[in-house]
């Protein structure tokens, strides 16, 4: 037998509905801010998560998917979605379309790591990028919506974390610091973090292993290095979310995992995720624009994973959006009639089914109940001879005998659906 790759899940439609609740939900917020939808590609050059997302990061060192093609160009799946984005946006002008773009994505991501609960190797996000606007405001409205669709699924316990690490002149003193501080327990640093030292010091903050973290309690601080305009411009921030009634935690030591960001950084963040404990993340990133090769264009934006909501909402009772309809027939003559009754449902904007082969009243009636349909319509020998169909409610049980030509308003009233 043919199995799937490790880290690859399939899913079927029991196991759609809580997909559609936070998709929906999430598309539905960003409608309310005014994001329109990007579909960018999941495949790029590997150049731009090189650029994007940092030689260091241990993405691109560690996790990326990334071969050759034919014409021996390296290509990369793509292992999140803003480095795409902002490729797309200067290599389509986008620019010079709108002074402010709100964009949105909804789509798969890939990452070759060790597959466990809340991390796969196929998993999927959804995310917003705001290009053009250095207010504080936009950072405001970014954790905002993620905030709105977190509340609208039903995903309540949970902190926000913020944090500002600083441009990157005011970062300087920082990492200088940082890597003193660090230097002094070389020895007891996990052999990531001793490249991470030499390399990129403030990757050290973001290493998420047991023998590291207590080191983090008492090392430097961005918050003590930041200059008067980062300074500012986090206040205002912590100001938004405060006037807003968005409850949140300032976390010093939040970094976060990408090279890109600058000023403000935030997670989403729960005890219900084990390790894993960020199901919604992201930041300012005012460089990343003139780093691909555009013009300076100050930029926000986040990404949240669905799989990890998916966890938060296990215990959540989802609707059952089952059938409206399924026809039953006798065959024969009651076949074609069904088969006509059904595509008229189906043009009306009814959801319908039915069996083509005759199994008999009861076999079909099971059917209808395993589809979770709300009614059953049931044309036999004797609504033939009397131009009628008969409307049973499967879950009264109540049957009810109706003209032919009366059907499809009868059932759209029955059902509480609006006429065309």
């Amino acid at each position: 037998m043919i199995s799937k790759p490790p880290g690859i899940e399939d899913r079927f439609p029991d196991r759609i509905a809580a997909w559609s609740l936070i998709t929906g939900a999430a598309r539905d917020v960003f409608r309310i801010y005014n994001y329109r939808e990007i579909m960018p590609p999941v495949m790029e050059f590997t150049e731009v998560f090189v650029r994007g997302l940092g030689r260091e990061s241990d993405i691109v060192s560690k996790e990326m998917f990334t071969f050759e093609d034919r014409g021996g160009r390296s290509l990369t799946l793509r292992p999140e979605g803003t480095a795409g984005v902002v490729r797309a946006y200067i290599e389509n002008g986008e620019y010079n379309r709108r002074a402010t773009s709100k964009l949105f994505y909804v789509g798969p991501m890939f990452r070759a790591e060790r597959p466990q609960k809340g991390r796969l190797r196929q998993f999927y996000q959804f995310g917003a990028e705001l290009f053009g606007g250095s207010d504080p405001f936009y950072d405001f409205e970014i954790i905002s919506m993620m905030d709105m669709i977190s509340k609208r699924v039903g995903i309540d316990d949970y902190t926000l974390l913020v944090n500002s690490i600083g441009c990157a002149s005011c970062r300087k003193e920082f990492v200088k610091a940082l890597a003193r501080y660090y230097t002094g327990m070389k020895d007891l640093l996990c052999k990531d973090c001793v490249v991470r030292l030499e390399r990129n010091p403030l990757r050290l903050l973001d290493c998420k292993q047991d023998s590291c973290q207590p080191l983090k309690k008492d090392s430097p601080k961005i918050t003590a290095y930041l200059d008067e305009e980062c300074r500012s411009h986090y206040e205002s921030v912590k100001k938004y979310l405060s006037d807003n009634k968005i409850s949140f935690k300032e976390d010093p030591l939040l970094v976060r995992g990408l090279d890109y960001y600058t000023k403000t950084t935030f997670e989403f963040v729960t005890t219900k995720l084990g390790g894993q404990n960020a199901f919604a993340a992201g930041g300012r990133y005012d460089n990343l624009v003139e780093e691909f090769g555009g013009r300076t264009t100050p930029a926000v934006g986040f990404a949240a994973g669905i799989e990890r909501m998916e966890i938060l909402l296990e215990n959540k009772k989802m609707a059952a959006h089952g059938l409206d309809v399924f026809i039953v027939h006798a065959g024969g003559e009651a076949l074609n009639k069904a088969a006509s009754t059904c595509g008229l449902l189906r043009q009306s904007g009814l959801s319908a089914d039915m069996d083509p082969a005759a199994k008999g009243f009861k076999a079909q009636l099971k059917k209808a109940d395993r589809d979770k349909a709300a009614l059953a319509l049931i044309i036999g020998e004797d609504e033939l001879a009397a131009g009628s169909i008969t409307v049973k409610d499967l879950k009264t049980g109540e049957q009810e005998k109706v003209k032919e030509d009366a059907i499809i308003d009868y059932l759209k009233a029955k059902l509480g659906r609006s006429h065309p």
